[in-house]
């Protein structure tokens, strides 16, 4: 049904295109046959007047006739047919011209007349036609100049006495002047026929789009929407229309400000996605995201703010019941592994006697994966809150120094199993800030073991905390790791990113341990960055304000 009623669209639309430039084309020969009737009132009575008083070609009487019935069609031109009133429009432009050459040669403005025919023709039927009309005036002109330069025509009467009188200095003037205006009203159909081509295909692209268009011109005024932005917001084109839906911030039935509209922003010169917007239409609420781009014109200056819409509740609701998966997954995974790890650590704890030394190998494997895939769970359960915005966060003075040496005693024996090292430097002068502890460990634990992961047996991973303002610490973490390519350092905070799938298997780990971090990080209002480091590895760097500007309350879970 669909394929259909698309199909019903794109027939309606040629057919109105086929219109549009049917009236370009009767406008543009309506013009010239009205411009004929200027031509045949001054035109016909000097050519009478040469004449009579030079006694030139009885021809010359022919004009008249046929300058009344250039006169009649132009009267009438309107109610004729395209095809015949081009046809006539041809067979006059070549029946002034071609008699012109032949009588006066290059002296003759017919010349002008057969060669702005090919112009005619291009407008008023195609460029395969005009081709045709341009090799047909050179056949004719290459004629006309062999026919001359063997004597087989002849100058009917002296140029010198044809070019002192005024009226073909004037009749000379008026057909230049016709053939500038056919020139000029060929060039701009031609140009709005291009435009009404232009816009059919732009119209192809962008109007069936599943995704909503709206263009704001620089005053904020709706310039331009395609179908699904009117399906979605009501017709913006027309302000007086009582239709348009509400858009409000998500989970409010506050309206969303209008400043804040990525159409808006966009004309501010701003490049930016919204996903916090929500339209109510007819009772029913739907996620909208939007993006928001700055369009400029030909001289680079800003004149559009270009603002595209696209319906993301069901995506919405099918991650909603992913990580709902996820969770209640994630939490029953944790249960028993908890349990695994309780009775392991009993047995390894000689609760119920020393176990055998070949028995104590196995338990002691055991233990190792049953943490390492716990902490697989507790990663993916870190992610679920960070993304449903439900991790809790317990602010409080914090001395980063002592939170630094507690990381590198607990993470020692990981350090130990790979042949690493820590070493630690603190040139801060206050270490203390207003920060969560818990998760500022999680970030210190993350950076840490994946720095001894990364590291060569017998190398050093230098840890060093400074004061790099009155307001800021900044962490240093270095490796003499192999680095990170630089290809994948645009991806290197996404989930699930590892640049080597193969060696991190080898080596353990989820990917999520740095979005895990940066999104701690950023909730503390720092920032986290990759850089090289000086010789060989790598260094993270991560800075923090000493104090929050307000102590967030913990999240519901």
């Amino acid at each position: 049904m669909d394929s259909v009623l698309l199909s019903e669209s794109y027939q309606a639309r040629t057919s109105e295109l086929q219109l549009q430039l049917l009236q370009i084309k009767h406008r543009f020969a309506d013009a010239i046959w009205r411009s004929f009737i200027f031509i045949v009132l001054i035109g016909v009575p000097l050519s009478l007047s040469r004449s009579l008083s030079t006694g030139w070609l009885p021809i010359y009487w022919l004009h008249l006739g046929y300058g009344a019935f250039l006169i009649a069609i132009a009267l009438r031109c309107r109610s004729i047919t395209l095809p015949v009133k081009s046809a006539l429009l041809m067979f006059t432009f070549w029946l002034i011209g071609l008699p012109g050459i032949c009588t006066f040669g290059m002296a003759s403005p017919g010349i002008w007349w057969l060669v702005v025919s090919c112009l005619v023709a291009l407008v008023l039927y195609s460029g395969r036609v005009a081709v045709i009309f341009a090799a047909l005036t050179f056949l004719a002109l290459s004629l006309t100049a062999v026919a001359f330069a063997y004597g087989w025509l002849k100058l009917q009467v002296d140029a010198n006495v044809y070019l002192v009188q005024p009226s073909s200095w004037a009749t000379y003037l008026i057909v230049n002047s016709m053939m500038f205006f056919v020139v000029m009203k060929a060039m701009l159909s031609y140009n709005e026929a291009s435009k009404v081509t232009a816009k059919h295909q732009f119209r192809q692209w962008i109007d069936d789009l599943p995704l909503g268009v709206l263009v704001r011109d620089k005053s904020g005024q709706p310039y331009y929407q395609n179908h699904t932005a009117t399906s979605m917001l009501g017709s913006m084109l027309q302000p007086a229309a009582t239709d348009h839906p509400q858009l409000v911030i998500s989970g409010t039935q506050q309206p969303y400000p209008l400043e804040k509209m990525p159409g808006m922003r966009a004309l501010r010169g701003e490049t930016c996605i919204v996903d916090d917007m929500e339209i109510i239409n007819n009772g029913q609420r739907r996620q909208l995201q939007a993006w928001g781009r700055p369009g400029f014109n030909a001289a680079g200056e800003l004149a559009f703010g270009i603002a595209s819409f696209q319906d993301i509740t069901e995506r919405k609701r099918l991650d909603q019941l992913k990580n709902q998966f996820v969770s209640t997954v994630s939490h029953e995974l944790r249960t028993p592994l908890t349990a695994i790890r309780g009775s392991l650590g009993l047995i390894l704890g000689n609760a119920l006697g020393e176990p055998p030394p070949q028995m104590l190998a196995m338990l002691q494997t055991a233990n190792q994966n049953s943490q390492r895939l716990l902490n697989i769970v507790n990663d993916i359960l870190d992610l679920q809150k960070i993304e449903a915005n439900q991790m809790d966060y317990q602010f409080q003075h914090t001395d980063l120094s002592q939170l630094l040496q507690k990381a590198v005693q607990e993470l020692t024996s990981y350090a130990n199993e790979h042949q690493v090292s820590f070493r630690v430097t603190v040139t801060a002068k206050d270490p203390t800030l207003t920060a969560d502890p818990d998760r500022l460990m999680q970030v210190l634990a993350n950076l840490l073991s994946n720095a001894a992961k990364f590291s060569p047996a017998g190398s050093s991973i230098l840890l060093h905390l400074d004061q790099v303002k009155d307001d800021q610490l900044r962490l240093t973490v270095t490796d003499q790791g192999a680095g990170i390519p630089d290809a994948f350092k645009q991806r290197i905070f996404q989930p699930f990113s590892q640049f080597d799938a193969a060696d991190n298997r080898s080596r353990g780990g989820t990917g999520l341990g740095l979005t895990i971090t940066k999104a701690i990080v950023e909730k503390h209002r720092g920032q986290i960055r990759y850089v090289n480091a000086t010789e060989q590895g790598s260094s993270f760097i991560v800075d923090l304000p000493k104090q929050q500007q307000k102590m967030s309350p913990p999240a519901a879970s």
